[in-house]
């Protein structure tokens, strides 16, 4: 799987039954941000990479590796 589709299964799957608003607050993006991302994350930022994992509890490695089904570190 490339990374743009991890990018939206990951995001997809950590949002959960949240709104979009409710997961943007929580990851410190605009519901904009959060739209282009889970639409078109082709020219995602390294800054807005390491926002996100941080606000899921992940590394960047963890967030981007495709393998991966946990979100959360133990």
């Amino acid at each position: 799987m490339d990374a743009a589709k991890t990018v939206q299964r990951k995001l997809r799957e950590a949002q959960g039954e949240l709104t979009h608003r409710a997961f943007a607050k929580r990851l410190g993006i605009s519901v904009g941000s959060l739209a282009r991302l889970r639409n078109s994350p082709q020219n995602v930022t390294l800054y807005t990479i390491e926002k996100i994992s941080r606000a899921l509890g992940v590394t960047p490695s963890q967030f981007l590796d495709d393998g991966d089904a946990h979100h959360r570190r133990k």
